[in-house]
């Protein structure tokens, strides 16, 4: 008969915390010891003892002081099938070449890719929800599209990896990539200003707009300020986004003092944008302005081709993949970084119309 022996409170806590690992409740890194202490409900003495266990066997890696302690692959095979899941900005994301090329990248490179079950648009943008929704999700890694400032607030305080692709990350301490539109919209505007445009308007989202306009947005209304342009509610409208808030949005601005030049952020926005204008009877060029903040292929077959900012996919994609390797790999990666984008001219803008017509549009 083989003898009882009574594990310590430290093994015991060793013996719970390997179990979370196995079940991927911690993934990249272990959460520190503050947090252990905290929600665990145990002393720091016994938290402190159960580390050196799982370092000993082997389940973690100390990374020196006041580093958190790294996850490694052993022979049970902690760091196997790596999971990683897309939070998507909105549904029609599935259908978007990005979202394609980076579930293609990284189940290429052996990581399981997984969808969150609802969308941030989904979710109406709201923490809490999010929240509810992502502690059901099973998952070694997140990857978060186009979030607001609260929402990655949330993320980063977690302690399962996530990373930002696009949103508002720049003043969150969390991994990121997103293009630098500045210089893009800086040349945009100088050229409709040349042509003569001051009626310009803004469609940005919510998360871009409130509680206050994002970093970029800020920047193009100091450049707006700067030649002249006082801008107010006008210039950057109060919408809901979707195919309903987006006509009603557009029958405020055209019923009243149309926009001689309008920014759309999106491609799917943008074409919805010429639909209802065109019934108006009203086109671009010749008519009104239309830039998109987004670049699509479909552009290239319009005729005219369309004004628009474009920036390299590859780009963001290829940081979404070496980050994935990073923190599956045991390494903190919390890197943000912006790449450039241009201003592509296209056919979508002209001078501001002489006939008056934009002012005074039909229907």
């Amino acid at each position: 008969m083989r003898s009882l022996r009574i594990l310590s409170a430290s093994e015991q806590l060793a013996d719970f915390l390997k179990e979370e690992i196995r079940n991927r409740t911690w993934t990249g890194a272990m959460p520190g010891e503050n947090w252990l202490v905290r929600n665990l409900q145990v002393g720091r003495d016994t938290v402190r003892a159960a580390m050196i266990h799982l370092e000993e066997a082997g389940v973690i890696a100390s990374q020196g002081k006041g580093q958190r302690r790294q996850l490694v692959m052993n022979s049970e095979g902690f760091a196997k099938d790596y999971r990683v899941t897309l939070l998507l900005h909105s549904a029609k994301d599935r259908h978007e070449e990005l979202f394609h090329d980076t579930v293609f990248h990284l189940t290429q490179r052996g990581y399981q890719v997984d969808v969150a079950p609802k969308s941030l648009m989904e979710l109406g943008m709201k923490p809490e929800r999010v929240a509810k929704m992502a502690q059901q999700v099973k998952t070694d890694a997140w990857v978060v599209c186009a979030a607001s400032s609260d929402v990655l607030e949330w993320f980063e305080a977690q302690p399962i990896p996530a990373f930002a692709m696009f949103g508002r990350f720049s003043r969150r301490l969390m991994a990121g990539i997103g293009p630098d539109r500045f210089p893009a919209y800086e040349a945009a505007l100088h050229r409709l200003m040349e042509l003569g445009h001051r009626r310009i308007v803004f469609l940005l989202p919510e998360e871009v707009r409130l509680p206050k306009p994002g970093l970029i947005a800020q920047r193009v209304i100091e450049v707006m300020e700067a030649h002249g342009i006082a801008i107010g509610a006008y210039h950057l409208p109060d919408w809901e986004r979707g195919p309903a808030g987006l006509r009603k949005c557009l029958d405020r601005l055209f019923d009243l003092t149309p926009p001689t030049a309008l920014f759309i952020e999106e491609a799917s926005e943008f074409i919805a944008v010429q639909h209802y204008l065109a019934k108006r009877g009203i086109f671009a060029p010749k008519d009104v302005s239309l830039i998109c903040s987004d670049d699509n292929p479909l552009f290239e077959w319009c005729d005219p081709p369309a004004s628009c900012i474009r920036w390299s996919a590859r780009t963001v994609v290829n940081r979404v993949v070496n980050w994935v390797s990073n923190v599956a790999s045991g390494r903190e990666d919390r890197r943000g970084s912006f790449f450039e984008a241009e201003f592509i001219e296209g056919g979508t803008i002209g001078p501001v119309p002489k006939d008056g017509k934009s002012i005074h549009p039909s229907g």
